[in-house]
């Protein structure tokens, strides 16, 4: 009896580790991509920021200044310190002409999105 026991413990380990992985969210393909935009500030982008991201400060007053380098046909991932500071940031960077740029929310959602590591 235990060692049917022990091997119906078994199976469903298994399957829940199994089901668990399933869920996790899949990882942005970053190959084909231009560059990763910070929009934080300076101060949050210095502490740690994803691995090879570009830091355009939204809270700066020359953010639209500083994007006009940016190619409006290459594609660009965004991120910010919430959601909506990168909602805002991405509209203002359409508003520019850039037709490629996927909104990834905040810096922790990005985190979880991106096969990159943070540099502290």
């Amino acid at each position: 009896m235990s060692r049917v026991r022990n091997l119906f413990t078994a199976v469903l380990a298994v399957s829940l580790i199994a089901g668990l992985a399933g869920c996790a969210p899949a990882k942005l393909d970053v190959s084909d991509v231009a560059g990763i935009i910070d929009v934080r500030t300076p101060e949050e982008f210095a502490v740690s920021h994803i691995t090879g991201s570009m830091n355009i400060s939204y809270a700066d007053s020359s953010f639209l200044a500083n994007s006009t380098t940016l190619r409006k046909t290459d594609k660009f991932y965004l991120y910010g310190s919430t959601v909506e500071q990168a909602d805002e940031a991405a509209r203002d960077l359409i508003s520019l002409g850039l037709t490629n740029l996927t909104n990834l929310g905040s810096f922790e959602d990005a985190q979880s999105i991106l096969p990159l590591g943070v540099t502290e």
